[in-house]
């Protein structure tokens, strides 16, 4: 089965009877009966002349013609354009080149997926650095539960303890964290225009002008937000957790449902994957 060129609607490969949208990537859901004429081919002219003889609306080949010359075809479905009244895309759910975005449910399912793997991978990478952050911390607060007391640690009692963290481990395994974001993130949107979430929703991410894997420079502006957010996260909770999810939100409010981090790098997240050309 061939694939077309660019969007446009086109035969339906699972259906003769119908007319199919195909996004620039992959086939939509969006259909629509197929019209009498099929769907990208021309309409039949007359049939020549035997013997190649010119007649009033033909040229010396004997081929139809107009006042001026051979007539070419107008666009028929099929060849890019939706026919009237066919059910297109609705407005605002493509990009401008007529690709359709994904939905916030894909996004967030995708985010969810992201977000287990990247606590493995951040857990076998800084896991100790994490440990001896604590370390000292968690023993001298099991003393204090073992001593024999019978009343319980008091608040007070526990917070004396936080002079035992051993804040240059905390800043080892922030230091990891962002590192290990920023390759997981900027090498697979560089590589394949996805992360291994978005893969599995069948999603990735473009730039907003043109298709293709996000090149270096579109792919940190991208991570830059986040990796942002991940360094406040040690410094203010708070501050993290409000903008983080003002970024996480944005897109169901967003025209082009564009999250925060995909404004300042002028990307979408669309349905199906991206070609191999870099952006």
């Amino acid at each position: 089965m061939s694939i077309p060129e660019r969007a446009g609607w086109y035969d339906d490969p699972e259906d003769e009877t119908q007319l199919r949208y195909f996004d620039g990537v992959v086939w939509s859901e969006h259909r629509v009966p197929r019209q009498t004429r099929s769907a990208g081919s021309a309409p039949a002219g007359p049939a020549p002349q035997q013997g190649g003889q010119r007649g009033p609306d033909r040229d010396v080949f004997g081929r139809p013609s107009g006042p001026s010359g051979p007539q070419h075809p107008q666009p028929q479905p099929g060849w890019g354009t939706a026919p009237a009244g066919s059910g297109s895309p609705p407005a605002g759910s493509t990009t401008p080149d007529g690709q359709q975005l994904a939905s916030y449910g894909s996004r967030v399912t995708a985010y969810l997926i992201d977000t287990v793997i990247m606590g493995v991978v951040v857990l076998l990478t800084s896991g100790w650095a994490w440990w001896l952050f604590m370390a000292d911390y968690w023993r001298r607060a099991m003393e204090g539960a073992m001593s024999g007391t019978p009343d319980p640690i008091t608040l007070e009692e526990a917070s004396g303890y936080l002079q035992y963290l051993d804040y240059t481990y905390l800043f080892v395994a922030v230091g990891i964290m962002v590192v290990v974001q920023a390759a997981y993130g900027i090498g697979f949107l560089v590589a394949r225009g996805a992360t291994p979430g978005k893969m599995m929703a069948g999603i990735s991410v473009r730039r907003v002008d043109r298709p293709g894997p996000l090149g270096f420079r579109t792919a940190f502006l991208r991570m830059l937000l986040p990796m942002i957010l991940r360094v406040l996260w040690v410094l203010t909770c708070l501050v993290e957790v409000v903008f983080r999810g003002l970024d996480l939100l944005w897109p169901l409010l967003d025209p082009r449902r564009q999250a925060l981090h995909d404004k300042v790098a002028g990307t979408q997240v669309v349905v199906g994957a991206q070609p191999r050309e870099r952006s």
